[in-house]
């Protein structure tokens, strides 16, 4: 008895390592029943890990990632791993740095434009120091005067529609099966893919609150303060391509590995034609963005002619993880230079923004952040008072960003290494960026220096995402 006790507790200890080690022999281990054709248990997948890490998954920073599941592109056959992920980089990355760039890169009605005074010596008063109620988009070197104040509420609305000169509502990505080879070699079932074509809808209202106080005669000092309400959409049409020809017969060494003959299905009640499905999930957020804090010293006064040096601060406010925030400070030194002429005022700005890190630019599998690229700008027009209430004021607007992540269009290579150049896909890659704005408005002097301002900035060139065309329309008063 005593003999029969000792070799029952020692089968009981060395029972699951016996296990374990078969499991190994049986090469079960990263997927059921692939490599042992169905001699292991059948229904014990090991999932891979979440598309998003858990503090970002519930944000619209993982809408995109997150449409196919938590855990991304998984097909139901219960009898393997049928994990399918992007045969290249896609369009996630490129798509967040190019929110956070909009977001930091957008121009709002500047603070200085509209009615300026200055002290007549030969009045002996205070009086309106400019013709032209001043550009829109671009800063003028002159300040609004000593103790002088304006504030002002600008609506922009943002109808994203393309990245990279790729339209938002045909962004193509092919998923590849997971290899998990045997005896090396791939088998039928895991050179099958999915070709995707993607709908991308993102909006965003924006109104920006500005305060701007005269320190001194050359000094300005001004807030931005942002509130947006942004709204992302996704919708994907997804289509299994099958390695013919399917169902395979019983005698087939593979054949445990699928469902009635077929390896992957959509809907596992209709393994043989349910090839096709679409898959969506959107979210909309609102709050406070990135508030901005500006100061501006006239350096140089000749005549007509001033020039002033600046500095924005960009304070990472708003929630970057859903879109309302750069998710990093930004620090923008600049130079503007303009001639007050009695109806026509040229103005140019040139300037450098230095940013820091954001989750925006990172990668959402794991939260981590990464550098936002940093920017180069310059903006330069002319406003023109057409009429003593009227000023017209267009200007180009441009920006060039250090290397950004980027996508483009080319051939899918299967895991053969076979291009087919009748299916496309959105592939990543890292350049600089050039971006280019061309801006038409007015100002309307409606009552005393109370303005009210039209505008409308047109896309000049594709790179970065972009709206074809960006309304704005804003009331200041100076006092």
């Amino acid at each position: 008895m005593p003999r029969r006790l000792a070799l029952i507790v020692v089968g009981g200890l060395l029972l699951p390592s016996l296990l374990t080690l078969a499991q190994q022999i049986c090469s079960c281990i990263v997927c059921t029943c692939q490599q042992c054709h169905g001699q292991c248990a059948r229904n014990k997948r090991a999932l891979p890990p979440p598309v998003c890490a858990n503090k970002v998954q519930s944000s619209m920073l993982c809408v995109v990632p997150q449409v196919y599941g938590t855990n991304g592109l998984i097909l139901p056959n219960p009898n393997h791993a049928a994990h399918f992920a992007e045969s290249e980089a896609g369009f996630q990355v490129p798509l967040n740095v190019s929110v956070a760039t909009e977001l930091s890169l957008r121009s709002v009605a500047s603070p200085a434009s509209g009615v300026l005074f200055a002290f007549d010596p030969d009045l002996g008063i205070v009086t309106r120091s400019t013709q032209t109620y001043g550009p829109i988009l671009t800063e003028r070197a002159e300040t609004i005067g000593r103790h002088r104040g304006s504030v002002s509420g600008t609506y922009q609305y943002l109808n994203f529609s393309s990245l990279d000169g790729t339209d938002l509502k045909h962004l193509a990505v092919v998923y590849s099966h997971v290899l998990f080879p045997i005896n090396g070699s791939i088998p039928d079932f895991e050179h099958e893919f999915i070709t995707t074509q993607n709908r991308i809808d993102l909006k965003a209202h924006q109104i920006v609150l500005n305060g701007t106080f005269g320190l001194t005669n050359r000094i300005d000092l001004s807030v931005d303060v942002p509130i947006l309400d942004v709204r992302l959409g996704i919708t994907s049409n997804a289509l299994i391509n099958r390695v013919p020809p399917q169902p395979v017969p019983p005698s087939n060494p593979f054949f445990s590995t699928t469902v009635d003959g077929f390896y992957h299905f959509f809907n596992i009640n209709d393994p043989a034609g349910s090839l096709s499905q679409v898959f969506s999930g959107s979210k909309s957020a609102a709050g406070l963005g990135d508030v901005v804090f500006r100061v501006k010293v006239t350096v140089l006064v000749h005549e007509r002619s001033h020039v002033a040096l600046g500095l924005n601060v960009r304070t990472p406010t708003g929630d970057a993880e859903n879109f309302l925030g750069a998710g990093a400070i930004g620090i923008k030194p600049f130079i503007a230079a303009s001639y007050a002429g009695r109806r026509i005022s040229p103005h140019v700005n040139l300037g450098y923004e230095y940013n820091g890190q954001s989750v925006l630019a990172g990668d959402v599998a794991t939260g981590s952040v990464r550098k936002l690229p940093n920017q180069f700008f310059y903006s330069g027009g002319v406003d023109i008072a057409v009429l003593r209430r009227l000023t017209v004021a267009s200007d180009l607007l441009g920006a060039r960003l250090s290397s950004s992540d980027r996508i483009r269009r080319s051939s899918f290579i299967d895991v053969d290494g076979v291009t087919h150049p009748d299916i496309s896909q959105t592939t990543l890659f890292r350049d600089s960026v050039n971006l280019v704005d061309i801006s038409v408005g007015a100002k309307f002097r409606a009552w005393r220096n109370l303005l009210l301002t039209g505008n409308v900035a047109f896309k000049a060139n594709d790179p970065g995402l972009r709206a074809t065309a960006e309304p704005l329309a804003s009331i200041s008063y100076s006092f």
